[in-house]
């Protein structure tokens, strides 16, 4: 059996570390891959043996935002069932509705504890059977 992969896209190493730590301190630990923008996305997920069960994708990043990625994801059949959550600190509902038209799964805001971001990571961990 393997293990459970998320893999974060965001591009803020304090929220990188937080969401890694929440994953990987819970009942079974979740193991998380951590990419810095957008950009890395496709490539890594070309050149992987496993995909991820779930991609926390944030909006706000420099070189190609969650926006863009989403939508280059969801463009290649091989990767448009792939579960993407939108997590992310701007939580307008613009941002909401542009996400789910994109093809989002779910979106979320970035909760502001580190307690918070466990219960988050716990739920999501059911929610998409990462366990």
């Amino acid at each position: 059996m393997t293990t459970s992969t998320v893999w974060v896209v965001d591009d803020d190493e304090d929220d990188q570390l937080f969401i890694r730590s929440a994953f990987e301190s819970g009942q079974p630990p979740i193991r998380v891959m951590i990419l810095n923008d957008g950009v890395e996305l496709l490539p890594k997920l070309d050149e992987c043996t496993e995909l991820p069960r779930l991609i926390l994708l944030d909006i706000n990043m420099p070189l190609k935002n969650g926006f863009e990625t989403l939508k280059e994801l969801r463009s290649l059949p091989k990767y448009e069932h792939l579960p993407v959550v939108m997590l992310t600190t701007s939580a307008t509902e613009a941002e909401h509705s542009r996400s789910l038209a994109l093809g989002a799964n779910q979106f979320l805001t970035k909760p502001l504890s580190l307690s918070q971001l466990k219960s988050l990571a716990q739920e999501l961990s059911k929610r998409w059977k990462l366990a």
